[in-house]
């Protein structure tokens, strides 16, 4: 009998996987798996280099099909590249979201959601350590581990009690480009004055390689790493369960969509449909762990259960353009990057409990066509616009910290057409006291990037769901219900199944999130393997 099944190769499958392997324990772990052409050899050519030099660029930037181009029109599109748009493939066909005002983004692919996580790496506080329902000391070991297993760059500066906590000596930062340069400066003469208005700025750490090639290569600058497929310097959860499969320590099997489980005696059973047969699956294992990610957790919960509605939580999110006036019409032809550049952690009392974050992008890489609908002039007009505004323009993608209510919720409905039988329905409704924060909050970060000498343009709310930060479904509790989760990640009611995703945070922080549901996920997987 199988020791161990996993379900789910994301951020929080993959770290799960790997740390019951370092236990020597027999892991297989159940997947889709998707991959589509994601496997396709790099181009070693820089943005630049490939805009100005490639035939077939076209191609590479908006896909041969056009796939960039495909849902820029849906509430919630995903900008995905056509490296990358294997990620959100098969979804539509098999997570199926009745109607409701909750629009999530989900994944079917090998390395899930992971294949274009920003690599934020931020841990979170004693205060929303404890807030989240995570124990404290377990929890700042696991990201001291996650240091030494993959490489972070960047973040102990000016803000890194708000980033890297100072747990560990991170790898140097990635370089700045001249829009971050020139922020850099600004951040220098106003440290105080943004202080004075609850601000925290330093640079962003990242779940990447500048020094020390843990994950594959070393950091190159060629602005295309929202490109970027198969071993780079960026910590891919595929390319950790490859590396664990090539040690032939991982079973892992593909095709597989997890419906439900039982426990029966000794073991727990897992029942599957094979997509690629259609036919219904089952295997057995002595413990089972759920890492497929809060949503697609709660479905399969919900199914082996039968509990129909669950809670929900997600970081409300917010765009801020701005522009650097003193860069427009500039050369744009120099070392740029589409990664996170500067953090800026809104905690106005420094009591580390309700942080708002704000992630500050150059743009150049993703495109202009993304933004020229934006404007009020015809498309010609609009690119010839842009190419005046693109080398000044940043982009600040604000996470409002986020705790359950009776309004956030999701429920699993039947739906005989579906290949499941069922969809989820979501309600995702603020409150006006969150509305007014979340406003209030978006005002400050204004004020804050007018201090770094970017001019705001304007605030653009996203719908429910589009920061693709999920928790909460299966909340924390000691003795709770089948709908909940023990501290240590057993699901309550049962003996042998455990979650190891963001299922049972009860408090979701405006710093990024992965870095603590991997380091939830080695706790639960640890405590799971010697239990």
């Amino acid at each position: 009998m199988i020791d161990f099944v996993v379900v789910g190769s994301g951020c929080t499958g993959a770290i799960a996987a790997k740390t019951l392997i370092d236990q020597g324990k027999n892991v297989t772990l159940l997947d889709v798996g998707h991959v589509g052409q994601s496997k396709e050899e790099n181009n070693q050519q820089s943005f630049i280099e490939k805009r100005e030099s490639d035939p077939f660029q076209q191609d590479f930037f908006l896909g041969k099909q056009f796939e960039s181009l495909a849902n820029l029109n849906q509430a919630n599109p995903s900008h995905l590249t056509p490296q990358r748009t294997f990620i959100s493939e098969l979804v539509e066909k098999y997570l199926i979201w009745d109607a409701g005002d909750f629009n999530p983004i989900e994944s079917l692919a090998k390395g899930g959601l992971g294949n274009a996580w920003g690599l934020g790496s931020y841990i979170y506080s004693p205060q929303e350590l404890k807030k989240a329902g995570l124990e404290i000391d377990t929890t700042l070991d696991a990201y001291r581990w996650l240091h030494e297993l993959l490489s972070i760059s960047g973040g102990n500066d000016f803000a890194a009690t708000y980033s890297t906590g100072h747990l560990y000596e991170p790898e140097p930062a990635i370089p700045l480009d001249f829009n971050g340069e020139r922020l850099w400066q600004r951040l220098q003469k106003n440290q105080k004055q943004l202080a004075n208005i609850g601000f925290s700025v330093g640079r962003a750490p990242l779940a990447i390689s500048t020094e020390n090639p843990k994950n594959g290569k070393l950091y190159e600058p060629s602005d295309l790493d929202f490109y970027s497929t198969g071993i780079t310097s960026a910590f891919r959860p595929i390319n950790l369960i490859e590396q664990l499969e090539q040690t032939g320590k991982l079973h892992y099997i593909s095709q597989q969509l997890v419906l439900r489980f039982e426990e029966v005696e000794d073991r727990v059973v897992v029942h599957t449909l094979n997509i690629e047969t259609g036919k219904h699956d089952q295997f057995a294992c002595k413990k089972l762990i759920l890492a497929a990610g809060a949503l697609s957790t709660a479905r399969i919960a919900m199914r082996s259960t039968g509990v129909t509605k669950l809670p929900v939580i997600c970081n409300p999110y917010s765009f801020i353009p701005s522009v650097q006036i003193g860069l427009l019409g500039s050369a744009n032809c120099g070392y740029q990057t589409g990664l996170a550049q500067f953090a800026l952690y809104y905690d106005p009392e420094r009591k580390h409990e309700e942080v708002a974050m704000g992630s500050l992008y150059s743009y150049r890489s993703l495109m202009g066509f993304r933004l020229t609908r934006e404007f009020p002039v015809g498309f010609k007009s609009g690119q010839e616009f842009l190419k005046l505004l693109m080398p000044a323009l940043n982009i600040t993608g604000v996470f409002h910290p986020e705790s359950g209510s009776e309004t956030k919720y999701i429920e699993l409905v039947k739906d005989p057409s579906n290949i499941t039988g069922d969809a989820l329905r979501g309600s995702y409704q603020l409150t006006k006291e969150e509305i007014k924060r979340i406003k209030s909050t978006e005002k400050a970060f204004k004020k804050a990037l007018k201090k770094l000498g970017a001019q705001p343009i304007k605030v653009k709310q996203n719908p429910a769901g589009a920061s693709i930060h999920y928790g909460g479904t299966l909340p924390f509790a000691e003795n709770g219900s089948k709908a909940s989760t023990h501290p240590k990640g057993r699901l309550n009611g049962f003996k042998q199944v455990f979650i190891a995703d963001g299922s049972g945070f009860q408090f979701l922080s405006g710093k990024g999130l992965t870095l603590t549901l991997m380091a939830n996920a080695h706790n639960v997987a640890k405590h799971a393997a010697e239990h």
